[in-house]
């Protein structure tokens, strides 16, 4: 299990700061989709542009540390990744 830890809009949609998503040896961007067909279509728009690519404005670090290689990041069993979408505010 990849465990997701949300902030913001995506902690909304999931009633949880954490999740977990089933899978070994994926890229961040597939966990990402595994989470979003759980969740629907709000998840979807919140990560993803039309043509399903990670939106660059989201940050990911796993286990603490900046994603080198953005959503091809891969992940296994008992990383955590942290999701933080962008907010406006004034």
């Amino acid at each position: 299990m990849i465990k997701l830890r949300l902030f913001s809009a995506l902690r909304e949609l999931a009633g949880a700061k954490e999740v977990e998503v089933e899978g070994e040896d994926l890229s961040i961007s597939e966990a990402l989709e595994r989470f979003a067909g759980k969740y629907g279509e709000k998840a979807r728009t919140a990560l993803f542009d039309n043509q399903g690519a990670l939106l660059p404005s989201v940050l990911l670090l796993v286990n603490g540390e900046a994603a080198s290689d953005g959503g091809s990041t891969r992940v296994s069993s008992g990383d955590t990744v942290q999701v933080l979408l962008p907010t406006a505010g004034g």
